[in-house]
């Protein structure tokens, strides 16, 4: 045993750790196998040979008896219990590092994005703040500074990308910025090493010219498929077929790229196919039908076996679009009780019911259905278009009342809440819901009047569904 991989960690533990990590073999949370005891005992067998680790003292003929309660020696297994114990040194080493107090800016990062994950985004929120304000207190400059001022601004992205969070994605631009600032510190650090080692010994040539796009298409396939992305994102209008291929790249391309990194992937192509339609490019609405029930089927949704609360309506929401109500009601069903920090008053479950129901034309159930407005904005305003087109089928007297109601919620109260464009879709939806609403029956120049000035909209909530109201008039 004295020249095993065991013993050579044994060895450069000073005698503070080393009674440590029999604490923690004692643990049956950390060590709780069928080998637990034994485990404890082959410790034990080897911290009493220290300091010297002699030879003679760690024989496997002598260590064996000790450990084990076989009358005869069973090959291999006492070299398989060390491989056990080196494990759960090493996970006891690691987590020791890892709490270390020169960690702790990286420790508690990692907490706020537990908290992000797990739904508990006011948590999250608050124990960031203070980091935030902690390190505009510092004044050193680093290299390590820089890579935490990076990770801070990236877990500030991240919260900026909750749905329905205020002014969204403020952190993107000076996350591109911190990490183009990391990335030239770290290069020219790495450059300064290799002219240094150049002065004492001969190193292979170095090409520091910048590589265009086709050199890191070549090199690595993730580079190939964002860039196909970005593609996609600079056209205004893609073909639908473009979208087609990178989807098919995805699939065959399933063996070599992560699970997480594939459902990063595909957020991409959901959220521009989610944009297109919002601006009226209804063609792509079963094409996101398609990619979000394959994307169910694969799990790309999920976060331990749960669904955030954002992707349980936009689901749904796409496959009443997509004419498959049968589909949206089942899955509002199957997923309901699967929503990440779980689903107060029911308020997301009744909202995809009272959609469902809706898309049946079942409005006065739909009405009944409805949850009552939550905070968050969006939420907010998807649940108030619902109730308008519910009282405009119902040619409810109230519809007027409501309209202007909401218009000026919108104009006025939502303008720090809601994002410029969404609150422009908004109130176009009013303002030609209540033009429709005000038109007479088989007017067919004021209907075609009102077609051409929906489809000339670019920011447009709901226009398929306005489309058809409008088209009704005639």
């Amino acid at each position: 045993m004295t020249n095993t991989y065991l013993l050579e960690i044994i060895r450069v533990l000073d005698a503070e750790t080393r009674l440590e990590i029999g604490l923690f073999l004692d643990s049956s949370l950390f060590n709780g196998g069928s080998n637990a005891v034994e485990l404890r005992k082959l410790y034990q067998v080897v911290l009493q040979a220290a300091p010297d680790f002699k030879e003679e003292l760690l024989q496997k003929e002598s260590v064996y008896p000790k450990v084990f309660t076989d009358k005869s020696v069973v090959t291999g297994k006492l070299e398989k219990l060390m491989m056990e114990l080196n494990k759960l040194l090493r996970q006891y080493l690691l987590i020791k590092r890892y709490g270390a107090e020169k960690n702790e800016p990286q420790t508690q990062l990692d907490w706020v994005a537990w908290l992000r994950e797990q739904g508990l985004n006011n948590r999250s929120e608050v124990v960031f703040a203070k980091m935030k304000k902690l390190k505009r207190s510092e004044k050193s400059e680093s290299l390590e500074q820089y890579w935490m001022e990076l990770k801070l601004l990236e877990e500030e992205h991240e919260q900026q990308s909750i749905p329905n969070q205020e002014n969204r994605d403020r952190a993107l631009p000076q996350l591109i910025e911190s990490l183009d600032l990391y990335y030239q510190n770290y290069k020219i650090e790495l450059l300064n090493r290799y002219l240094l080692q150049q002065k004492w010994i001969p190193l292979p040539d170095l090409d520091t010219q910048p590589k265009g796009a086709a050199y890191y298409k070549e090199a690595s396939l993730l580079y190939d498929i964002k860039d196909q992305i970005g593609a996609l994102l600079q056209n205004e209008l893609p073909d639908t077929a473009a979208f087609q291929h990178l989807l098919q790249l995805l699939k065959e391309q399933e063996a070599h790229i992560p699970f997480s990194t594939q459902a990063h992937l595909y957020t991409y192509l959901r959220n521009f196919c989610t944009l297109l339609i919002n601006a009226g490019h209804i063609t792509y609405v079963n094409l996101l039908h398609q990619i979000n029930q394959d994307n169910l089927a694969q799990g790309l949704f999920f976060i331990n076996k749960e669904l955030d609360a954002n992707s349980y309506i936009n689901i749904v929401q796409i496959a009443i679009r997509a004419k498959d109500i049968h589909w949206a009601k089942s899955f509002t069903e199957t997923y309901k009780n699967r929503i990440i920090g779980g689903d107060k008053d029911r308020f997301f479950y009744k909202s995809n019911l009272a959609h469902c129901l809706f898309a049946e034309g079942e409005w006065e159930d739909a009405l009944a259905q409805m949850p009552e407005p939550t905070s968050h904005s969006n939420y907010h305003g998807m649940i108030r278009l619902l109730e308008l087109k519910a009282y405009y089928e119902l040619r409810s007297d109230l519809l007027s009342y409501k309209l202007y109601a909401f218009r000026k919620y919108f104009e006025r109260t939502a303008v720090k809440s809601v994002p410029a464009n969404a609150r422009s879709m908004y109130i176009e939806f009013f303002n030609i819901l209540l033009q429709i609403s005000q038109s007479p029956l088989k007017d067919k120049a004021r209907a075609q009047r009102l077609i051409e000035r929906i489809q000339k909209k670019k920011l447009l909530a709901d226009r398929a569904w306005l489309l058809e109201k409008a088209m009704e008039l005639a």
